[in-house]
């Protein structure tokens, strides 16, 4: 096991366990995007001093926008450099990153989709590139699939959120509550942030189906991981529809059994593959002017 895929296992359990279902190379290209992503998105996270982790990223976008940009990253090394991901791409994500370290609450779910966009939306592109997909349509639903995915993150993780001060369900949302309201909410509160937290959820159900249309593009060596992905991730939004849970309860997480059930279940169900599936542009109706969209 490389360090990189150690980093997987450690922090994105989830995908981690998607990945046993691919061959050793196109892991190891996938576990290379995941330990660039964290290791920026820890920077943030864990950053005492703002102004370090901004210089950190600053350097970073500063390579990226000249001549070094093939040396922006350790985890990339390893690639052919016709895999490495696309210079903008990236720049995008590292926008998304310092967008963090200067938070601010959405004000609107269009703000809070080209967020998504920034920090998972072109966390697909890369595993596009990685792999070698420069299909327009594929991309298209590739975008789809990490807001999902950060959707489900967002809804997950709000309490986690709020104690760093971070709330990023949108304010047109959840009126005029502010941080405190979310620390300790009042069962108003809970009302009106639940509320909010189920919305999103649904509207991910949205991105995770667009997302599914381009998984069944996919060559079949890799479509059922990605497939496990997609519903265990999807499972954890719904099993908070499910079970009704507070946004202020214990984490929510599947269980090994879960995970296994979901798994199964993957494999055993035919996909209904279409040979050439739309993409619904209202998807991206927040996203103009930032790459690989569908306009």
């Amino acid at each position: 096991m490389n360090n990189h895929s150690k980093i997987m296992q450690e922090h994105g359990k989830s995908f981690f366990w998607a990945s046993w279902f691919l061959d050793k190379n196109t892991a190891n290209k996938l576990f290379a995007v995941y330990a660039f992503c964290r290791r920026l998105d820890d920077l943030v996270d864990t950053s005492n001093r703002n102004s370090e982790a901004k210089e950190e990223i600053a350097k970073v976008i500063s390579l990226t926008n000249n001549s070094q940009y093939k040396e922006t990253s350790e985890e990339f090394k390893s690639l052919d450099s016709k895999l490495h991901p696309r210079q903008d791409i990236i720049i995008e994500f590292l926008k998304g990153q310092l967008s963090d370290l200067d938070f601010r609450q959405p004000n609107d779910l269009g703000q809070l989709l080209k967020y998504c966009y920034r920090v998972a939306g072109v966390v697909g592109l890369m595993i596009c590139d990685v792999l070698d997909i420069h299909d327009s349509k594929l991309r298209y639903f590739a975008i789809d699939f990490g807001i999902a995915m950060q959707l489900t993150n967002i809804c997950r993780d709000i309490k986690e959120d709020a104690q760093i001060g971070r709330i990023y369900l949108p304010k047109n949302e959840t009126i005029s509550l502010g941080i405190n309201n979310f620390r300790s909410p009042s069962n108003t509160d809970l009302i009106i942030i639940n509320s909010s937290r189920d919305k999103l959820i649904k509207l991910a159900d949205e991105y995770y189906q667009s997302g599914i249309c381009g998984i069944n593009q996919l060559p079949k060596k890799i479509k059922r991981s990605f497939m496990v992905a997609s519903n265990i991730y999807q499972g954890i939004g719904h099993k908070i529809l499910k079970k009704r849970y507070s946004f202020n309860e214990q984490r929510v997480y599947l269980s090994k059994f879960e995970k296994l059930n979901l798994t199964i279940k993957t494999f055993l169900k035919r996909s209904k593959i279409t040979e050439k599936p739309m993409h619904e542009k209202k998807l991206h109706a927040s996203l103009q002017n930032l790459p690989d969209i569908d306009l």
